[in-house]
């Protein structure tokens, strides 16, 4: 079962990042997939934008989201932290590349914002595993 969230959350974050536009998948449901087999590499080295917007901010925010959530998905399957980063940061760097593929801004900094995700989730998951133990040291 736990394999099948994973499949799911990991196909819904290639939907969402794949799709012509993530606007109109959102607001109007929308799916359309546009291939474009020679895309501009150039683009994934491209700086972050001068101009900051809510919508900047939000699909920001809704990058370092959806790789929490993969990471949760992923401690619930593997014990080791290692391999759960490794496993994560790679997705994240296949969906970056894959959006030039499909006529989106694949960008190597969204990767640093779904590290940010990983990274948070990874550091909430060891907190909690450090806390329980302490209370139950404190119980013996």
């Amino acid at each position: 079962m736990r394999n099948l969230f994973i499949f799911v959350w990991c196909a819904a974050i290639l939907i969402f990042t794949c799709t012509a536009s993530f606007h109109d998948l959102i607001h109007f449901g929308v799916l359309r997939f546009r291939w474009d087999g020679h895309p501009t590499f150039s683009e994934f080295l491209s700086p972050f934008p001068t101009d900051f917007s809510r919508s900047l901010l939000l699909q920001k925010i809704g990058h370092i989201i959806a790789f929490q959530i993969l990471t949760f998905l992923l401690l619930l399957k593997f014990r080791s932290q290692l391999i759960i980063l490794f496993l994560a940061a790679s997705f994240a760097a296949l969906t970056e590349f894959l959006q030039l593929y499909f006529n989106r801004g694949g960008r190597i900094f969204d990767i640093g914002f779904d590290l940010i995700g990983i990274l948070v989730a990874l550091g909430l998951a060891s907190f909690f595993k450090i806390t329980q133990s302490r209370q139950i040291d404190l119980k013996h």
